[in-house]
């Protein structure tokens, strides 16, 4: 049962319950018992002030038959009340009255009271007793000099009878106590564990490929919190296998069709149904498409690469606007085939930052050329560079489609690609966003995007993307 979280649980809050209420009950025990004792010894001495009295005049009157008679029914109600034996003694330790048949008193006993001390102490008083009673004795005075003594004798068991009747009560409310916490323990660890149990059910359904498992939230506690959690994990699962799925379609189209070119050219030529005077042609096509099979299997592998622990950054310091002008000569031809005009808006002529220079090149033409990608044809582009609260930033827009919500917190993942009938070139296997993203946590700075609407009534959206760095 140990092996639970129920047993466990449990057991633990039993063992605990266990431990205090028995630290609890010899606590209890140890005070009501010393509470006793000292309550008796109180009415003893204030039983034996009364019966000093009386035992001064006997020692007088100890010839008058009527009042030892009615001496020693005074003693035996006494006896009563205190549930002891009461022993009166001369000076000389001869018993002259008792509740019980006493005949002689420890001479221990008898010297230290003559000397005028008050004892107390187990004894069996001379044999008079089997097992050891708590005697106290004391003195008695009269007229200012001491004329004999008198002992008390309790049976422990009676002088512990209040203190085990309370023990008793407690025992009993103790155990309805523990009883009932038990019950409800039980219960807690129950429910604990049937959560416990649900959410790693789900777990393993989870690892079986059954993505739709969901656990119920039934609470705001850590549990409720829990599952809340996993669900979360579970819907992000759900999300990351279903982009997987698309990816994996996705480059297996982007795939087939260059190879499918490259396979038909190559056989066309080989089998002579492409005439000789345009191998070159197709060459070039097949060159291409090769090309374009590199450049996805490199961007595949640049991206496995980026995940790693082991990628290292190159800060150098370098000029960010300088870099910009580069990246938009690199891509000079594809910005004039769109017909698409740049607004290049610079806050200061250099504007120098720390960051891997190579890895922010790659950023900034993924964002050009996904602009010029999304443009409409004949519209502009703008680029911009500034700084505002102590960092470097870059943005750049473009007039075209826009961005749906949905796509916009998903836009960034990797594998990702928005909807496709919004796009004008559907080459890509929706990774370039996801480096500008990677490249630049790891710089730990930030990135945004924004789609706008421009005009009232037109369907047009001014989409932009900034991200910061930075200043050298």
């Amino acid at each position: 049962m140990f092996k639970s979280i129920l047993g466990r649980l449990f057991w633990t809050y039993a063992a605990i319950l266990a431990l205090v209420f028995t630290s609890i009950s010899v606590s209890v025990g140890f005070f009501v018992n010393r509470f006793a004792v000292e309550q008796h010894m109180e009415s003893v001495i204030r039983v034996a002030d009364t019966i000093e009295y009386w035992a001064g005049i006997i020692q007088i009157e100890n010839d008058d038959l009527r009042f030892q008679s009615a001496y020693k029914r005074f003693l035996e109600s006494w006896a009563d009340f205190l549930h002891s034996d009461i022993v009166i003694t001369n000076l000389s330790g001869e018993v002259v009255a008792s509740t019980r048949a006493v005949s002689t008193v420890p001479e221990d006993f008898a010297h230290a009271v003559a000397g005028g001390k008050i004892i107390k102490k187990r004894s069996t008083f001379n044999g008079s007793y089997e097992k050891k009673v708590m005697v106290v004795g004391m003195p008695v005075e009269y007229q200012g000099g001491i004329v004999g003594a008198m002992y008390f004798n309790t049976q422990l068991f009676d002088m512990r009878r209040t203190t085990l009747e309370l023990f008793y009560v407690f025992l009993l409310s103790s155990a309805l106590s523990i009883l009932a916490a038990a019950i409800l323990v039980y219960m807690q660890s129950r429910k604990i564990s049937r959560q416990i149990g649900k959410i790693n059910e789900a777990v393993r359904n989870i690892a079986s490929g059954k993505f739709d498992r969901r656990v119920a939230v039934t609470s705001t506690d850590e549990i409720g919190q829990l599952a809340s959690s996993f669900n979360f994990m579970a819907d992000s699962i759900a999300a990351i296998e279903d982009t997987r799925s698309e990816f994996i379609s996705d480059v297996a189209h982007e795939l087939r069709t260059p190879m499918t070119s490259i396979s038909g050219f190559v056989e066309g030529i080989m089998d002579g149904t492409i005439p000789p005077e345009k191998h070159n042609e197709y060459l070039k096509i097949v060159l291409d498409e090769s090309k374009r099979l590199t450049k996805m299997v490199n961007d595949m592998l640049e991206m496995s690469k980026l995940s790693s622990s082991e990628y290292k950054l190159d800060i150098t310091k370098f000029d960010l606007n300088e870099l910009t002008r580069i990246c938009i000569i690199n891509l000079g031809n594809r910005i004039d085939e769109k017909n698409l005009e740049l607004n290049v808006d610079f806050a200061s002529e250099t504007l120098m930052v720390l960051a891997d220079k190579d890895a922010l090149q790659r950023v900034i033409i993924n964002l050009i050329d996904n602009a010029i990608k999304f443009s409409y044809p004949n519209t502009t582009i703008g680029i911009s560079t500034w700084i505002e609260k102590g960092r470097a930033r870059f943005c750049i827009g473009n007039f075209g489609d826009g961005i749906s919500g949905a796509d916009l917190s998903n836009i960034f993942n990797r594998f990702y690609k928005t909807n496709k009938s919004r796009t004008y070139e559907k080459s890509g296997a929706g990774l370039g966003l996801s480096f500008v993203k990677n490249i630049l946590t790891l710089h730990k700075q930030s990135v945004w995007v924004e789609s706008v609407d421009t005009k009232e009534g037109s369907s047009a959206k001014y989409i932009k993307f900034t991200f910061t760095l930075e200043l050298a």
